[in-house]
């Protein structure tokens, strides 16, 4: 080995005095080794020099460097051979290589003490990392092996731990090496007390918050889950929470959290198009904290042609404040259900909760609504008990994810015994899934049902927003915005031939199915069929949109145009379909 690189620094060195002046610029490569051997010498090495000076100094460490990396992979018995060709502008080099036969090891002694000598996570490592006799030597699994060790340790409480013996012995001769190594966890410390800002937040909300109690042993992770529980209440600009190392003292820790105050109060003011509601207009208004309770109230106008609303929504933290909040909201909403314009008033009281990304709430709502059919004017006003669950998972981006799947189904019910005018029970469920088979293809599904049982024995008596409609953008492509639903003859007063209008059905059952090829990280295009109806129980027509679109990723969402025909309408025409925004 010492010849080899004594040959090498001969030939560099003979190499420069025979020119006096090198290029301003130089390329190399790497030949004679694999992938990555290749990659570490070119990392030790750098990128190639573009500057004469930089020139001179590449080719005179060059060498020097290179063996560096071998022997950092078990390479000692090598050979270095460096060329350089001066004839143009860059220069080239190149490195001929022959790296020998690596060392191996020959005993490896692995061994943990203290209370890490038990633990689980501790010996993972050791079972994961540790080389076994036979194994070439390479030193960056060592290091990463000590490294690992070190943060695992750390991550579990055991702030005092150290190496007690960390040993390579290299016999080059024999290409052989032996690995000793102790590490000493020391003892595992526990939670100790929780210290911040009282006049921030309410010790109280705080204890309800912990996902630890004191004694416990200290695991990284719960600081963690304690950060999002705090960040997810929207009170604090920034949460830091860690541990206080300075002060800790067996057998506890002392655990310190930094809270910084979010705004009192935020404003949002949103502008959208699509082709169901037309343009929109939005104006939300949040105040994540209006008492050291943790109360919170969100005011959202929103305005449409067809669908304006206004919503206040008061927020009260119960026993876990991240994950279970009671709900007061007031609503009034307008809106078009296939012929009918609805006027909604409604009431909630709303209890949800939250667990490993399922929603979960129970609520009981009072609805009134007003609508009319012609010259006929409808009211009707519900107490409505009702539970629903939902989940969403997504893996990538949210904007454009790899994949995912959003669920969401509800139940509710109602009795002309307890302040209804007529009894009622609704079921609906919706599943939205995506799937991205590699970098060109992703496939969307999505499947809609419901199902509605009333006392009402008019079709036009039972209120739209019960009911169930179908068409638009996000149902049937090719049928505009809630255009197909059960029908009813109606004659307007003077009129001889009756109108047949739509007034929503008692079932729902709706899918689709979208393949989309992408054209490059901002662009794709899709094929789709839709299918499914809004209708009385016995009488479902297949009603089916068939089309393509286009899809722009802009970083709000996916601004998606389409063009869809309702094919089993026999004189269907072409319908547009514009909107934007994320999927889940």
């Amino acid at each position: 080995m010492i010849l080899a690189l004594r040959k090498a620094l001969i030939t560099v060195f003979s190499l420069l005095l025979s020119y006096g002046a090198a290029a301003d610029g130089l390329r190399y490569k790497v030949e004679g080794v694999n992938k990555e051997v290749r990659e570490n010498i070119r990392a030790y090495l750098g990128e190639s020099p573009s500057e004469r000076g930089a020139v001179e100094r590449f080719l005179s460490t060059a060498p020097l460097l290179a063996a560096k990396a071998l022997e950092a992979l078990g390479y000692y018995e090598h050979e270095i051979d460096l060329q350089v060709d001066r004839e143009g502008d860059p220069w080239r080099a190149t490195l001929f290589v022959v790296p020998g036969e690596p060392l191996r090891y020959t005993a490896v002694s692995v061994r943990l003490l203290g209370e890490g000598a038990d633990d689980g996570s501790l010996s993972a490592v050791v079972d994961a990392r540790s080389p076994k006799p036979g194994d070439p030597l390479h030193h960056g699994r060592y290091t990463d092996l000590k490294r690992e060790l070190l943060q695992v340790a750390r991550r579990r409480g055991y702030f005092d731990a150290a190496f007690a013996e960390n040993r390579v012995d290299l016999d080059v001769a024999r290409q052989q090496a032996t690995l000793s190594l102790i590490f000493d966890a020391g003892p595992r410390y526990r939670f100790g007390a929780v210290s911040l800002d009282e006049a921030v937040m309410d010790p109280g909300l705080l204890e309800r918050l912990l996902p630890f109690k004191t004694g416990e042993p200290y695991e990284q992770r719960l600081l963690l889950e304690l950060r999002q529980r705090l960040l997810r209440l929207g009170y604090f600009g920034s949460v830091t929470v860690l541990p206080d190392l300075p002060k800790r003292s067996l057998p506890t820790v002392p655990i310190d959290i930094a809270l910084t105050k979010a705004p009192r109060h935020s404003y949002e003011v949103g502008v959208g198009f699509s082709t169901d509601t037309r343009q929109r207009l939005s104006l939300v208004w949040q105040s994540p904290r209006l008492n050291r309770w943790g109360h919170s109230q969100e005011t959202a106008l929103r305005w449409s042609p067809v669908n304006p609303q206004a919503r206040v929504t008061y927020s009260i933290p119960l026993d876990d404040p991240a994950n279970d909040v009671l709900q007061l909201i007031a609503r009034l909403e307008d809106n078009e259900f296939g012929d009918l314009e609805s006027e909604q008033q409604e009431f909630r009281l709303r209890r949800e909760r939250t667990k490993d990304g399922t929603v979960r709430s129970v609520q009981v709502r009072a609805l009134r609504e007003r609508w009319g059919v012609f010259e006929n004017n409808f009211d009707a006003g519900f107490i409505l008990a009702g539970a629903s669950l939902s989940s969403r998972y997504r893996r990538g981006d949210a904007v454009d994810p790899r994949s995912g799947v959003s669920q969401f189904y509800s139940l509710e019910g109602a009795s002309a015994d307890v302040g209804s005018d007529e009894d009622l029970l609704r079921l609906y469920g919706s599943v939205h899934g995506v799937r991205r088979f590699n970098e060109r293809w992703r496939a969307v599904g999505r499947l809609e049902a419901g199902m509605l049982w009333t006392s009402s024995e008019e079709p036009q008596d039972l209120p739209p927003s019960l009911a169930f409609f179908a068409g638009g953008d996000n149902s049937i492509r090719g049928y505009a915005y809630q255009s197909l639903g059960r029908e009813v003859s109606i004659r307007r007063e003077g009129d001889p031939q009756p109108d047949r209008l739509v007034v929503g059905g008692t079932r729902l059952l709706t899918g689709s199915l979208e393949l989309q090829r992408y054209f490059s990280q901002s662009w794709r295009g899709a094929v789709f069929v839709d299918a499914g109806d809004a209708f009385d129980s016995g009488d479902f027509e297949t009603n089916v949109g068939l089309g393509i679109g286009v899809h722009y990723l802009s970083p709000v969402g996916a601004l998606r145009l389409e063009l869809a025909n309702p094919v089993s309408d026999s004189d269907g025409s072409w319908r547009v379909h514009i909107n934007i925004g994320a999927e889940f």
